[in-house]
């Protein structure tokens, strides 16, 4: 029974999470310089994103042959399959 109040739950919040984005998105984008500086502000927030990927990646790698080498693949294996989740 609660497993069907958690899936109504989600569903619900997923549901009103896209009620929300698109109403948000309804709103008028600006004029000149408050585009210019939203789409300034995008490129450095992807910037920065890709950086983090990256980096984090780049741990995530390590983490998984330091698992895969001290306990087993199929611990390493599980790891990475949350990590990218």
């Amino acid at each position: 029974m609660s497993l069907y109040i958690f899936l109504a739950a989600a569903i619900l919040a997923i549901a009103y999470g896209g009620y929300l984005a698109a109403r948000i998105l309804k709103f008028p984008a600006g004029e000149g310089k408050m585009i210019g500086i939203a789409r300034a502000i995008q490129e450095g927030a992807s910037a920065y994103l890709a950086r983090q990927y990256k980096t984090i990646g780049a741990i995530g790698v390590v983490i998984f042959f330091v698992l895969g080498f001290a306990l087993n693949w199929r611990t390493a294996t599980g790891f990475a399959v949350g990590a990218v989740l």
